[in-house]
């Protein structure tokens, strides 16, 4: 399985850091806000690794670090291979994650590969199936990665992108006891853009945004808006 896009240069995507991101293919969710659409799908052209390996090579010293995103990363089997081939060349590595392969994460953990995870917290359990697009899904793996996050010594993030059709009061209220503990969460204004699966979906208004903040900032240390 091979990455199926790439961008070459991020401010945005590893905190404080200059970062090259890999797409994954495919993902297990159908998130209908999702901004990667191809990639989620698996409708974009596979990136042969050793031409990846050889751009990385090209930018030791220029970037920090890169970041393992998706699709799901942790669908694919040849992720850890991946990472430490990228890691040997002395780059930071994130990972983000919807959260579903807690085994996949743990090992990872362990293994001393991981130097930051950014992982997807969509909605309260009860909305949770909706807003991913799944008929059916289980939670508790993703209940277990919160956990493995919480208790890991290394950097991380929870983030949630908010949409006026899938984000209530009431949801947001319940969010809270699927995140309590964690000390940083940001609330993303979701942008209706090319590649999105589900055309014609809106943004919360910042004060809305703000007032979801307010919410769980009584489960999260820290809560911030990213976008407004």
């Amino acid at each position: 399985m091979e990455f199926v896009g790439i961008d070459k240069f991020s401010l945005l995507d590893y905190e404080e850091k200059v970062s090259v991101v890999l797409f994954s293919p495919a993902c297990n969710f159908r998130c209908p806000f999702c901004h990667n659409g191809d990639s989620v799908l698996n409708s974009n052209t596979p990136i042969p690794f050793k031409d990846i390996l050889s751009f990385l090579k090209s930018r030791v010293g220029l970037i920090d670090a890169v970041v393992f995103t998706g699709g799901e990363p942790t669908m694919m089997p040849e992720l850890e291979e991946r990472i430490r081939e990228v890691k040997k060349l002395g780059f930071l590595i994130k990972l983000d994650t919807n959260g579903t392969h807690p085994t996949v994460l743990q090992h990872l953990l362990d293994e001393g590969l991981l130097d930051y995870v950014a992982m997807d917290i969509k909605n309260s359990e009860k909305e949770y199936a909706k807003t991913t697009g799944c008929k059916v899904l289980n939670l508790e793996n993703i209940k277990k990665s919160i956990k493995i996050l919480l208790n890991s010594p290394i950097s991380s993030e929870f983030r949630t992108t908010l949409v006026k059709e899938f984000h209530t009061t009431e949801s947001i209220k319940e969010m809270c006891d699927l995140i309590r503990g964690a000390k940083k969460l940001y609330l993303q204004k979701f942008v209706d853009r090319e590649g999105v699966i589900q055309k014609g979906l809106h943004d919360i208004s910042i004060e809305e945004a703000n007032s979801f903040k307010d919410i769980l900032s009584e489960a999260v240390t820290n809560v911030e808006l990213r976008g407004y």
